[in-house]
């Protein structure tokens, strides 16, 4: 009787889903060798449903995905970049993206951990101001969702200008008046190196993370 229920009443529920992102500057391979920024993304879904699923990948259309790659409980999944119009049929659709990864379909339920390395770009009307933006995007679910984070780790950024908080440093003016970071939106933690925000028992998301800092390396 349970299985002929569990075939009529169809289910999807998310636990819990936590992001964490970090800068990272690799070299240019031409002169003048200056360091270009990127963002490592990693991402653990805890989820359960009776039918069939896909890892998911949206992305802001300024700053697209280099590369992303997915695994369901530990087994690789393939996983592509398509148009907003062609996931559509598949539900994964946030209004901010335009491009979205998406994997083959997969049955198994537990931990569906995600990869992506981004782009980092100026900010509109800037020179010195970089920024990333992430999207976190899931509707469409049964029930609400226990809890869903994003954190994104400044180490690599403070630790990479000794003394940033002193007076001494070049800096300084940019730290001492809150220009070194910008954050959106509101209502994040900063721990350590670490802003974090967090969203308890909610029934969808679809919210754009923004961070922006002084781009010291360019």
């Amino acid at each position: 009787m349970m299985i002929l229920l569990s075939f009529f009443f169809l289910y999807n529920y998310i636990k819990s889903t936590h992001t964490y992102a970090k800068l990272f500057l690799t070299r240019e391979k031409t002169y003048p060798y200056a360091l270009s920024p990127h963002i490592f993304f990693d991402q653990k879904v805890i989820a359960y449903s009776n039918h069939e699923s896909q890892a998911y990948i949206p992305e802001d259309p300024r700053y697209p995905a280099v590369w992303a790659r997915a695994w369901i409980n530990g087994h690789p999944l393939s996983i592509k970049k398509y148009t907003r119009a062609q996931a559509a049929e598949s539900g994964f659709v946030s209004r901010y993206s335009k491009y979205v990864w998406l994997s083959n379909y997969y049955e198994e339920n537990g931990e569906l951990h995600k990869q992506a390395e981004f782009v980092v770009l100026p900010a509109d009307g800037t020179q010195k101001i970089d920024e990333y933006v992430c999207i976190l995007n899931w509707e469409h679910v049964d029930r609400p969702i226990e809890e869903v984070t994003f954190t994104m780790d400044l180490g690599a950024i403070t630790m990479a200008i000794p003394g940033i908080g002193k007076q001494n440093n070049p800096y300084y003016v940019q730290w001492l008046y809150g220009t070194f970071f910008r954050l959106e939106p509101p209502g994040y933690q900063r721990v350590g190196s670490t802003v974090s925000w967090r969203w308890t028992h909610i029934q969808r998301i679809d919210q754009k993370i923004r961070i922006q800092w002084y781009a010291w390396y360019r």
